[in-house]
């Protein structure tokens, strides 16, 4: 446990290093074992951490998924998971509750949920202010479906802002897909060979955006076109989810797109979200065991850079934040590499950049 005494560093370097060292060489089965040998930690600190990591590695995401039939629900799951979820685009509208569609994608899974409601009578808005409330507050992300080349959406408005709207949690991310862009005017401007659109039809998708983005009342950059079929701009739109989730839900969202779809950028912010969060929790979970004294000595910020070079200084609240939960590390870096070891074991796009 933390001690209000002189800690002992050359001590703790002679008794860490060597493990740190076979840690670096080899992973073993147990890889999450190697958290035991970095702290001075009062016993079930470690086993904490251990399976805080497990937990976030291991998050399945459940996607609300919104829309009336025929806009391309099943499709826009296939063009981000390689999966073809076809019961999405084909609920019968008199069905009145929502529908989980458990996926397996690669080493993890997804959630994808149904909803109902969209483009039937306003009759029926009342029965599903309930079923609405109850479910938008457990969704990650509700993406709700357009087909772009549609002249109206009045249906989609009224529904939205009569039900949807007023159960989406704040700060829920809730992004609207314009499905099917290679549809909208002039068709015959589209760029097969690059599968873009031409100069025309993008001015005339620009203004698609602008008309639904003010319509639903939201920022334009929480409306992506996208083409499942033509596989266009699909990867924009895995960032701007991933840039809207929850800090501790960006890695296994990544995970679970296809890996064509899943950009530098998207996996950097998954990165950085799991360390924020990991930082975070370490950091809570020392304090209320440390001394006063030990709070006020654990002032080191953590450092992430290449080896030999003393690493880069962080100045963000989440960098502090490490910093005081590992003041009482052997070395800065080891931290870092540890857990840059231990994801790119779980998943292997992680960045070591």
């Amino acid at each position: 446990m933390f001690c209000d005494h002189e800690i002992d560093f050359l001590g703790i370097i002679q008794l860490v290093l060597p493990k740190m060292m076979f840690f670096m060489m080899n992973i073993p089965e147990n890889v999450l074992d190697q958290f035991d040998h970095l702290y001075k930690l009062q016993p079930g600190v470690a086993t904490k951490i251990k399976n805080f990591i497990l937990k976030t590695f291991d998050y399945q995401p459940k996607i609300g998924i919104l829309g009336k039939t025929g806009v391309g629900k099943s499709s826009l799951c296939n063009a981000l998971f390689g999966k073809d979820v076809a019961p999405i685009d084909h609920v019968e509208s008199r069905t009145r509750e929502h529908q989980e569609y458990p996926v397996g994608v690669g080493s993890g899974n997804i959630k994808l949920v149904d909803f109902p409601g969209v483009g039937e009578n306003q009759e029926r808005d009342m029965e599903y202010k309930t079923l609405y409330s109850e479910q938008l507050p457990e969704l990650d992300v509700v993406l709700w479906v357009l087909k772009a080349d549609d002249r109206a959406f009045s249906t989609d408005e009224e529904f939205y802002h009569n039900v949807v709207k007023p159960h989406l949690v704040q700060g829920k991310p809730f992004i609207i897909v314009l499905n099917q862009v290679e549809k909208v005017e002039p068709m015959g401007e589209w760029d097969s060979n690059n599968s873009i659109p031409g100069c025309e039809q993008q001015k005339n998708i620009d203004a698609k955006i602008k008309d639904v983005a003010k319509k639903f009342g939201l920022d334009t950059k929480n409306v992506i076109p996208v083409s499942c079929g033509k596989k266009y701009n699909v990867v924009t739109l895995v960032e701007t989810i991933t840039y809207a989730i929850p800090k501790d839900k960006k890695l296994t969202f990544v995970n679970s797109v296809l890996n064509e779809n899943r950009s530098e950028k998207a996996k950097e912010e998954a990165k950085s979200g799991f360390f924020k969060e990991f930082g975070e929790f370490t950091n809570t979970v020392l304090n209320e065991n440390r001394s006063e004294k030990a709070k006020e000595e654990a002032k080191t910020v953590i450092v992430e850079g290449s080896e030999g070079d003393g690493g880069k200084y962080i100045e963000e609240d989440w960098g502090q934040k490490i910093g005081e939960t590992i003041g009482y590390f052997v070395n800065n870096t080891i931290v870092i590499k540890l857990l840059n070891k231990v994801a790119k074991h779980f998943f292997p796009w992680w960045p070591f950049s």
